[in-house]
């Protein structure tokens, strides 16, 4: 069994510009349980989020537009999670002029750097 550490990590992303949320660090995985993001602002505004894979890119949101005080969540179901390798990263760009918050929370496992090759 590999030891779990367990973390949730929040963030006031600065608007109108892409945020790095996270980042594995090296030697780890991330299995990310739940992304939650709220528009605090007094109107509707939107956010895009992406996972980071190496030279990949992968929005999971584009453009999303979120209500005044509204949110979404992703995950947060057992067994839902993505898995992020080390070094990659996540990000959240605001629309310009919003005020967002984001949550993440993520189980970091130490791994032993055994790849897979999922190539068919």
């Amino acid at each position: 069994m590999r030891p779990e550490t367990f973390y949730t990590i929040g963030n006031n992303p600065t608007s109108g510009v892409s945020n790095t949320i996270m980042t594995v660090p090296n030697g780890y995985e991330a299995r990310i349980t739940n992304v939650f993001v709220t528009n605090n602002t007094g109107s509707t505004k939107n956010f895009s989020a992406a996972w980071v894979n190496g030279g990949d890119t992968y929005a999971f949101a584009s453009a999303k537009s979120l209500n005044s005080k509204d949110f979404i969540e992703y995950g947060g179901e057992y067994g839902q999670f993505l898995i992020m390798d080390e070094g990659d990263t996540m990000t959240v760009t605001p629309e310009a002029g919003s005020t967002f918050v984001v949550i993440v929370s993520f189980i970091l496992l130490k791994h032993d750097g055994t790849k897979f090759d999922l190539t068919i």
